[in-house]
């Protein structure tokens, strides 16, 4: 049996670690934006004006497939290039085709949603803030979220050259700048437009900021006339292989879509701005708690790669285990404790405002869990080049969700929501998705025995 040379075991180790680590920094100002922006903004805008500014700061959810699945498309594909050759720079010339498609790509986006928004901001529902500013503000926030897809590219291209903490510690960066800005913007002049444009901006400038010094250090120095030789056409040409797992992508994303991200907009058709509010300040909390897992998760993409073209099976069954089972367990505790203390928590978060239901807490929890759990099997079934059957469990689970969720909406109300959503992905996503990465394991392991 085939075994890692040392040098590949130790940066198996040193990768994941440095990505774990480093994304400590985006993952707690995500947590203390949390804790200092929510109740500052509620206590400062009002409870509508939060709704709107956390509804608009949903949109990277749903503008579905922003790259069409070209960034994750590229993963194995570099990855594949980078452990044979040891950098990337013959691949200089489609990297930068592909980042311009992107551009292209960015500019279909912010057409398609103008007209989209207008349609969903004027259309009518449950009209207790002006069409108008849900217009404007939702419009804003595209705007500035369409800037970041072109420079997202080189977000994977590091992820599959393991160096994914590098564009972590500039998304870091960012989001410091974000919850300063933001709570200058609060603090000054009050306004949902500049909050919007604190909250999303900083990030998408430390995204370009990394794009561009990437560029510069990893592909070798420009070759003259390169951009004018690069064809839409002949970049179609170049990355066939790209494209074949990309469309699986879109499917992923067009899922993702259905099942969940429209999922606070249909809210606010159906009900009203205000139960986005309170959807949003609930969910708030348990967001942070898949921290420790999904802090090292996206990392093991390209490990489990690796280990599966070495053969290391075992090491990919006890990563899956530990992960698996630790995230489950630390997930119940902390649950718990904020369910336990939940009422001086959310009094402190809604700013009094709002008062928030225990047992949505507990649907809550349930969802945020299995989530979780979800998104590290994914990460192995990417790996696995699983992609035909990610995309039936996943759209299989989001049209039966979306149904089943709509219908609570009209019948129950944001309460009966919670619980459906929470027991149809249990029961649609969650199980399928560990039945499916459980099978391949153990057909592995009989393949390397």
């Amino acid at each position: 049996m085939p075994t890692i040379p040392p040098r590949l075991l130790a940066l198996r180790h040193s990768s994941i670690l440095k990505f774990g680590l480093t994304n400590l920094l985006p993952r707690s100002i995500a947590i203390l934006i949390t804790l200092i922006v929510t109740p500052l903004a509620i206590s400062r805008l009002g409870v509508l004006e939060y709704g709107l500014w956390a509804l608009a700061t949903l949109i990277p959810n749903l503008v579905t497939a922003p790259d069409l699945g070209i960034a994750n498309g590229v993963v194995n594909e570099v990855a594949r290039t980078h452990q044979r050759d040891g950098h990337l720079r013959s691949e200089r010339r489609r990297l930068l085709g592909l980042k311009k498609l992107l551009g292209f790509i960015a500019v279909f986006w912010l057409a398609l949603g103008a007209v989209g928004l207008a349609w969903y901001a004027f259309a009518g529902g449950a009209d207790d803030v002006a069409p108008l500013k849900v217009y404007l503000a939702l419009l804003l926030a595209l705007t500035i979220y369409v800037i970041g897809i072109p420079p997202s590219l080189w977000n994977k291209v590091q992820l599959a050259q393991e160096r994914g903490h590098e564009y972590l510690a500039w998304e870091g960066a960012g989001k410091v700048a974000s919850l300063v800005a933001s709570v200058l913007v609060l603090l000054l002049v009050p306004n949902l437009y500049l909050l919007i444009i604190a909250t999303m901006l900083p990030v998408v400038v430390a995204s370009l900021l990394n794009g561009w010094r990437y560029q510069r250090s990893a592909l070798g120095p420009p070759v003259a006339g390169e951009g004018r030789q690069q064809s839409i056409r002949l970049i179609f040409q170049e990355n066939r292989a790209v494209f074949q797992a990309g469309k699986f992508f879109v499917i992923f994303q067009i899922a993702f879509l259905v099942g969940t991200a429209m999922d606070p907009f249909i809210i606010k058709h159906l009900l009203g701005t205000r139960d986005v509010a309170y959807l949003t300040l609930a969910r708030r909390p348990f967001e942070a708690l898949p921290l420790v897992v999904t802090l090292f998760s996206t990392a093991l993409w390209p490990v489990f790669y690796r280990l599966n073209a070495a053969n290391q099976v075992g090491q990919i069954r006890r990563l899956l285990l530990r992960i698996g089972s630790g995230s489950a367990g630390l997930l119940a505790v902390l649950s718990g404790i904020i369910i336990l203390f939940a009422e001086p928590l959310y009094r402190y978060l809604g700013s009094g405002a709002v008062d928030i239901r225990v047992s949505d807490l507990v649907w809550i929890a349930l969802y945020i869990a299995s989530t979780t759990i979800v998104i590290v099997c994914n990460n192995y079934l990417n790996a696995m080049h699983l992609l035909r059957k990610q995309a039936f469990v996943q759209v299989t689970a989001a049209v039966i969700g979306i149904i089943c969720k709509v219908i609570s909406l009209r019948v129950g109300g944001l309460s009966a929501y919670l619980a459906t959503a929470s027991l149809v992905f249990i029961l649609t996503a969650l199980l399928p998705t560990l039945g499916l990465t459980l099978q391949h394991l153990r057909l592995r392991q009989q393949q390397a025995a």
